[in-house]
């Protein structure tokens, strides 16, 4: 994540971000209000249509993941992002999933564009992908 990124995230009059296909399962929650206090890897989104919808986000990391994804043209053009240096990537994270583990799907990414403030998730077609990679060791097991 880029320091302008990173302020565009969290700046003194924060906006919703817009994702104009929802998120999986909540399709119809289009607009999120996103809460970081500034320092920190994990970013919470809630949605402001349907408050039960909330998730835990990290950016993608591409020492531990290798490259970003690569966006489709019409998924990019959704959230008008016209490069992939305008698309930052962020991991939904799962601290329930396992007792162990935070884990991290790696088959359904966000693409978030921090200018336009508009996200999408890419459901990657790869049955292969992880969608409970460990991410980090739950702060709970120690």
């Amino acid at each position: 994540m880029t320091t302008d990124q990173r302020d565009n995230l969290h700046s003194n009059q924060p906006k919703a971000f817009h994702f104009p296909q929802g998120l999986a399962g909540f399709s119809d929650a289009k607009d999120y209000g996103f809460i970081y206090e500034g320092r920190g890897d994990i970013i919470c989104i809630q949605s402001l249509d349907r408050p039960e919808a909330a998730f835990l986000l990290t950016p993608w990391d591409q020492a531990r993941l290798g490259d970003y994804p690569t966006l489709p043209s019409d998924m990019a053009a959704c959230i008008e992002a016209h490069a992939d240096s305008e698309i930052m990537w962020m991991l939904v994270l799962n601290p329930f999933a396992d007792k162990v583990w935070v884990t991290a799907n790696l088959k359904a990414p966000i693409a978030l564009n921090t200018h336009s403030r508009l996200g999408i998730q890419f459901i990657r077609a790869d049955a292969n992908l992880d969608i409970r990679y460990h991410w980090m060791r739950h702060p709970s097991a120690g």
